[in-house]
């Protein structure tokens, strides 16, 4: 919090944008501004020469200076004074921008940002800029004064080496008094490393504590549909008998498995921009919505009334037009909602869930009869691991939703207020006619009757994907462990290899470049928990063709071992 009045000097020749940030600093209810705006690198460096300036925000083209120089000459005129830079959002910009922060400026915004996040992100960023500023001055005046004991100390020394001249006494008792402070000196310096250390391992397990709590809140709430419509089968066996129910039923744990293994998959797309290679579908918005509350039913009703709490579920849907998106995201989405509206009413209350038609979009309400949050809370809600809920939330949920909205070119608009309720608002672009053509790609073409060696040690796991790949006709081979894989290789014919990459005796990693070793030309199909993390990091070991991560689908293997096929074709 700024406690006193700032010297603001503005330095931006967009009228329009200077006006509209001096409005918006000198109306701010959270620190007092004195506002300067000029238009141009002189008037600002006379401006600096004749009065004071506690911060400046610097654009970089200027009518009578452009790029690092506008900086530069700025700096030098004032180089106590921090500078935040206005960037525009072109790469050049940015670049420049990042240059001048590596030069001594305290840091940039980008300006469409700045009209994206409001005056909160350029407050935080002036309040950043002093705080940095004042811990360079403080820093410097601690360097200062020790030059000056050390100036002290050595003074010291020369007076008592020429008494050392005169009394040997005199000098083996300074001889003492030296490697006394030294001891001494050697020991603060040995304090402060361990200070520091313990400060970085303390913020580095905050922060893995923050991430696993929202890692194991996440896999519950996917975690729930599975266990309680499974177990609804196991208790009731004559629900087996009534297809559509046993069908319904399983439909709902397949989509809450592939919600459990998106809870991986966010740790690579965690506000992950949309990629050209992103495949989007034509996605009926009402189904999936319906979808959504039948896959949650097990959270906002069955474990609320046990908990002697009453949320009411209400539906109101015009006939809408499908959006263009991906559909296990945009599910994913709306079950986050619905599990912040549930959270949100410890004491009963009612889900509005709507979609409506507006401006060219789809637009999905949901409204809860809960809580509500303050303004503060509103306005820092879409922020990761921000979260009200002490250690019951992890903070994630709105944090993703706004990831996949933003993918999605959409917009999220949540507005609450405390002891009233929320409601949430996301627009999704409507599918264009032109968009037809794009649809989800053909299943792989995968050759029949091929010879395959699967290598996993876990019984479980090797089972299923010895079953899923002897229903595409293969014959397939079996081994438990690395070293009893190579040896089969060596005994064998094979077409491809699927190998496990975490086993004992001898991993995937290894296996896979033993296997180049014996043929360059066999296709390596490594499978790992960690596939979606690997693929983030671009991480593809020595030996391995191609990374499918864990839990595979049939589709996800068909899809890797045709990619593994054609990495070795003739010309490939």
């Amino acid at each position: 919090m700024i406690e006193r009045p700032l010297n603001l000097l503005l330095v931006e020749d967009d009228r329009n944008l200077a006006e509209l940030l001096s409005a918006k600093l000198l109306s701010s209810e959270t620190a007092l501004f004195q506002v300067t705006a000029l238009e141009n690198l002189g008037a600002a460096i006379h401006h600096l020469r004749a009065a004071s300036a506690d911060v400046v925000l610097l654009d970089l083209d200027l009518p009578d200076s452009s790029g690092f120089e506008t900086f530069a000459r700025l700096h030098a005129e004032s180089p106590e004074v921090p500078v935040i830079i206005l960037s525009n959002a072109d790469p050049d910009a940015e670049q420049l921008a990042v240059r001048t922060v590596q030069q001594g400026a305290q840091d940039y915004l980008v300006k469409r940002d700045v009209h994206a996040a409001g005056f909160e992100l350029l407050l935080r960023a002036i309040q950043y800029a002093l705080e940095r500023k004042r811990t360079q001055r403080e820093l410097r005046h601690a360097y200062d004064d020790l030059e000056k004991r050390v100036a002290e100390r050595t003074d010291e020394l020369v007076r008592t080496n020429e008494k050392l001249r005169h009394e040997i006494a005199e000098r083996k008792r300074a001889e003492e008094a030296l490697l006394e402070s030294n001891a001494r000196l050697a020991e603060a310096v040995e304090q402060v490393r361990k200070a520091q250390e313990h400060v970085v391992q303390r913020e580095r397990l905050h922060a893995i504590g923050r991430m696993a709590s929202g890692i194991a809140h996440d896999f519950n709430n996917a975690l729930t549909p599975v266990l309680g419509f499974s177990e609804l089968l196991l208790m009731r066996p004559e629900m087996l008998a009534k297809k559509e129910t046993a069908l319904d039923y399983l439909r709902r744990i397949h989509d809450a498995a592939k919600l459990s293994a998106g809870v991986v998959a966010r740790l690579r797309d965690f506000y992950r921009a949309r990629e050209e290679a992103d495949v989007f579908t034509a996605v009926s918005v009402n189904e999936v919505v319906n979808e959504v509350i039948a896959l949650t039913q097990p959270r906002w009703k069955d474990q609320a009334l046990a908990g002697g709490i009453t949320i009411r579920m209400a539906t109101e849907f015009e006939n809408v037009p499908r959006v263009s998106g991906n559909e296990p995201e945009i599910r994913e989405m709306f079950a986050n909602i619905i599990f912040n509206a549930v959270d949100a009413m410890p004491k009963s209350g009612t889900i509005h869930c709507r979609t409506l038609r507006r401006n060219g979009s789809v637009v999905v309400e949901f409204s809860d009869t809960g809580t509500g949050m303050t303004e503060e809370t509103r306005a820092r809600c879409l922020e990761p691991f921000y979260s009200t809920k002490a250690e019951h939330g992890s903070g994630l949920g709105l944090g993703i939703v706004y990831g996949i909205v933003r993918r999605h070119d959409g917009d999220i608009q949540i507005e609450s207020e405390l002891g009233k309720g929320t409601t949430v608002s996301i627009s999704l672009p409507m599918q264009k006619e032109t968009t037809t053509q794009s649809a989800a790609a053909p299943a792989p073409d995968v050759p029949h009757s091929l010879r395959l060696l699967v290598v996993e040690d876990d019984a479980l796991v090797r089972e299923v994907l010895a079953a899923y790949l002897r229903e595409d006709k293969h014959e397939i081979e079996v081994a438990e462990d690395g070293r009893e894989g190579l040896e089969k290789f060596r005994d064998g014919l094979f077409h491809a290899v699927f190998t496990d990459r975490a086993m004992p005796e001898m991993n995937g990693d290894q296996l896979a470049i033993e296997i180049k070793k014996l043929d360059p030309k066999m296709p390596v199909v490594l499978l790992t928990g960690y596939g979606d993390l690997m693929a983030g990091a671009g991480d593809r070991p020595e030996g391995v063709d191609v990374v499918v991560g864990k839990p595979f689908t049939q589709e996800l293997l068909r899809q890797g071992l045709q990619a593994a096929l054609d990495m070795h074709r003739p010309g490939a």
